[in-house]
């Protein structure tokens, strides 16, 4: 063969090897094809974190306290499943997206529900505590009140206990024995006539009869025989005193009986003092009776102020007018068993209340106006014994500081006095502050403007 033969015949055969390489790959990339339209759609990532988010602890939260937006997330949840489903790959993505901002949108109100609940149950157990706190202050009210209550008590049950009789003694100490009994008698009057001012202010005090206040001074001095039931301390019918007595009916039957016999056992301690002060001093005198008289009247004193004594509340009410009288810095007040007393001196110019005086009493009257619970006693002290022609002219000066002290009344004449009760006592020379014999004998003569406490002290 021709050289020329044998390139044709090789040329040829190399073109038939490129045709069937180029239908062998022809069909490798059919093949291919037809495999790739068959495989699935990968799942979009947001589902998986989908999954992740409602499986977790904050899902189970806003199903609890939010189960509106939790449905309202499982709801777009579902819907890109479905469109996963339905090979939407863009809308499940997107719909995944939505419905994890919809969880935490879930969540967050859970957290703001949980936080409502919570202070509104903070808010219950507050109330409850306050009910509870005030449960408790009001019981330690009621026990701080029985407490007082009791002390008081023991304190009347220890000044009334039965003394040992004192005996007979020589005449000096028998005379300074019947000073001390005079002293103990003046003492149960005055408290007798400030339980009567708490308990029946309206009726008046049978331990000073009316018609003869000059024989009750002398019968307490022992100038002058004594007739019973005469006393140093009177608040008599038509007086001022009197007129100042509000028209009440007694607040209790066993007190106004307690009183009575409180005031009978001052009749009888009258009566002795007199026997034992007159000139034979036929009998010894009786420190007994008075001690046991004081006591009379000081236990019905503490019984009238323990019935009004609320149990709710703490007592101590004279606190405030005791603050008020000292904030004054002019008036000294001090506490006794009757109540806040005020001293004054230098109150009249022979018998007739000074300008000054009638100034510190209108003072007076206008803080007396400002505590309407508490009767006020006038004790008009002398700095020596009174004699029958002297009495009248100092009980003329315990109703002028009564008629200071009222407040002014209205224009309808009789018409009923306004302001606490006021009654007025004529003490004598029984209870001096100085020497009675002394050079500084005048202060003595004093006038006592007691309040007298209402409730418990």
């Amino acid at each position: 063969m021709s050289a020329r033969r044998l390139g044709g015949i090789g040329g040829a055969r190399r073109l038939g090897g490129l045709a069937g390489g180029a239908r062998r790959l022809g069909g490798l990339a059919a093949v291919g094809a037809l495999l790739g339209a068959c495989a699935p759609i990968p799942r979009p990532a947001v589902l998986d974190e989908l999954d992740h988010v409602r499986a977790g602890a904050a899902a189970a939260e806003s199903r609890r306290h939010a189960p509106g937006a939790f449905a309202r997330a499982e709801k777009l949840r579902r819907e890109a499943l479905a469109a996963f489903d339905q090979g939407d790959g863009a809308g499940a993505q997107i719909l995944g997206e939505h419905a994890i901002a919809a969880h935490a949108h879930a969540h967050a109100l859970s957290r703001v529900a949980r936080a409502e609940a919570a202070e509104a149950e903070a808010k219950a157990q507050g109330a409850d505590r306050e009910a509870s706190l005030s449960a408790l202050e009001a019981e330690q009210t009621r026990v701080a009140a029985e407490i007082e209550a009791l002390d008081m008590r023991t304190k009347v049950a220890r000044d009334a206990q039965p003394v040992v009789p004192s005996g007979k003694a020589d005449p000096a100490r028998e005379r300074a024995r019947l000073a001390a009994a005079r002293s103990l008698a003046l003492q149960a009057r005055l408290l007798c006539g400030a339980a009567r001012l708490l308990i029946a202010p309206e009726q008046p005090d049978t331990t000073a009869p009316a018609e003869s206040a000059a024989a009750a001074v002398q019968a307490q001095s022992g100038t002058a025989a004594a007739q019973p039931g005469t006393a140093a301390a009177v608040a008599q019918p038509g007086t001022a005193a009197a007129q100042a007595q509000p028209d009440t009916a007694p607040r209790d039957a066993a007190l106004v009986t307690q009183l009575e016999e409180a005031t009978a056992a001052i009749k009888k301690l009258d009566a002795s003092l007199a026997e034992a002060g007159g000139p034979a001093r036929a009998a010894p005198t009786p420190i007994d009776q008075a001690s046991r008289a004081r006591a009379g009247c000081l236990a019905v004193l503490t019984a009238a102020r323990r019935a009004a004594t609320p149990v709710s509340r703490a007592p101590g009410v004279g606190d405030a007018l005791l603050a008020d009288l000292s904030a004054a810095g002019t008036w000294s007040p001090v506490r006794d068993d009757r109540g806040i007393v005020v001293t004054l001196r230098g109150l009249f110019a022979g018998g007739t209340l000074t300008r000054a005086g009638e100034a510190r009493l209108r003072d007076l009257a206008r803080v007396s106006a400002a505590h309407p619970a508490f009767p006020v006693a006038v004790v008009v002290h002398s700095d020596r014994e009174l004699g029958e022609r002297e009495a009248p002219a100092w009980a003329a000066r315990a109703d002028a500081v009564v008629r200071a002290l009222r407040p002014a009344q209205g224009a309808t004449a009789g018409a009923a006095p306004q302001g606490p009760p006021i009654a007025p006592f004529l003490a004598g020379a029984a209870a001096p502050v100085v020497d009675p014999t002394g050079g500084e004998r005048a202060r003595n003569a004093r006038v006592e403007v007691v309040f007298v406490t209402p409730e418990t002290l």
